[in-house]
C-alpha cells in the first residue's frame, strides 16, 4: 500500500512540474505577444500620422490649385470682357465678331441698353437702330416709346432716339440703311455723316455724304427734319404726318420716306400711302418687305 502511494505521489509531482512548465511557457508566449502588439500599435500610430500628413498635403495642394484657377479665370475675364461698351464698334474691337445681341452702356451714364450688332456687313461693327421684317411689332408708338426704344433686339425693334442722339453727339458716325422688296431685290443708302440733335431739338436728323443703290437721291430730305410721333407733331404739314401715315419718323412735309409705317404682307403691299416707304427706290405706294438702319463710327477700320 505504501509503495503504491509513493508511486501515485511521484506521478502527481511529475504532472505538477509539467503544468508549471506549461504555465511558464504560456506566460512567455503571452509576453512576446504583448510586445508584438505594442510594436504594432506604435507602428499604426506612426502610419496614421503619416496618412494624416499626406491627406493634409493633398488638400492644401487642391486648395492652392483651385484658388489659382479662379484667379486666372477672373484675370482672363477682365482682359476679354471690358466693363462697358459704348457701341457695337467697341464690341467688335474687343474681339467679339459674331453678330447678335450685346449690352452697351449709354455714354456718361450707367444705363444699359441691349443692342443688335451686325458684325458682317462691310467689315462689321454696326449698331443696329431699327429692324423690320415680319410686322410682329407695332411701330405706331408714342414719343416716349421712340425716345427709350421698343421691341426685341433679336427681332423687330427701335433702339431709341435718346441713345442714338447721345452717341452721335459724342463722335462722328455714318448711317447705312438696307432695304429689300417682295421680289427678292435689295438695295442700300449710306451717309458718311449722321447725327441726331437732343430731345430739346426734337431729335432733328443731320446727314451728309449720300451714296448707295436705293435711288440716286436720298429719300430722307436735307436740311434735317424734326422727329414726329402720333402724340407729338413736329412736321411741316398741317395734316399731322405721323397720324396720317403711321409710325414715328423725320417727316418734313410727309416727305418721300417712312420706314416705320404700316407693315403690309406680300400681295397687299401695293398702293399703300401709309406703308414702309422709300420713294427714290420703289416709289410712293410700294411697302417694303424688310428694312435695317445701322450706324458705326465714321473712322471705323474693320480690323481688330
Amino acid at each position: 500500500m505504501e509503495e503504491q502511494r509513493q508511486v501515485e505521489l511521484k506521478m502527481l509531482r511529475d504532472e505538477k512540474e509539467q503544468l508549471q512548465f506549461l504555465i511558464l511557457r504560456q506566460t512567455a508566449i503571452i509576453g512576446e505577444l504583448e510586445q508584438q502588439l505594442l510594436k504594432v500599435s506604435s507602428n499604426n500610430t506612426v502610419l496614421q500620422r503619416q496618412q494624416q500628413e499626406l491627406l493634409d498635403t493633398v488638400n492644401n495642394l487642391i486648395h492652392t490649385i483651385s484658388v489659382g484657377s479662379v484667379r486666372e479665370s477672373k484675370t482672363v475675364m477682365m482682359q476679354d470682357t471690358p466693363t462697358t461698351f459704348m457701341d457695337c464698334a467697341a464690341v467688335f474691337k474687343a474681339g467679339n465678331t459674331q453678330s447678335g445681341v450685346y449690352t452697351v452702356i449709354l455714354p456718361n451714364t450707367t444705363i444699359e441698353v441691349k443692342a443688335f450688332c451686325d458684325m458682317e456687313t462691310e467689315g462689321g461693327g454696326w449698331t443696329v437702330l431699327q429692324k423690320r421684317f415680319d410686322g410682329h411689332v407695332d411701330f405706331h408708338r408714342t414719343w416716349q416709346e421712340y425716345k427709350k426704344g421698343f421691341g426685341d433686339p433679336s427681332g423687330e425693334f427701335w433702339l431709341g432716339n435718346e441713345f442714338v442722339s447721345t452717341l452721335t453727339i459724342q463722335q462722328s458716325y455714318k448711317l447705312r440703311i438696307q432695304l429689300s422688296d417682295w421680289e427678292g431685290n435689295s438695295a442700300y443708302s449710306q451717309y458718311d455723316q449722321f447725327s441726331l440733335d437732343s430731345e430739346a431739338q426734337n431729335y432733328r436728323i443731320h446727314l451728309k455724304g449720300f451714296s448707295g443703290t436705293a435711288g440716286k437721291i436720298s429719300s430722307i430730305g436735307q436740311p434735317g427734319s424734326d422727329f414726329s410721333t402720333k402724340d407729338v407733331d413736329n412736321d411741316k404739314c398741317v395734316c399731322k404726318c405721323s397720324q396720317l401715315t403711321t409710325g414715328g419718323w423725320w417727316f418734313d412735309a410727309c416727305g418721300p420716306s417712312n420706314l416705320n409705317g404700316m407693315y403690309y404682307q406680300q400681295g397687299q403691299n401695293s398702293n399703300r400711302f401709309n406703308g414702309i416707304k422709300w420713294y427714290y427706290w420703289k416709289g410712293s405706294g410700294y411697302s417694303l418687305k424688310s428694312t435695317t438702319m445701322m450706324m458705326r463710327p465714321a473712322d471705323f477700320s474693320g480690323s481688330l
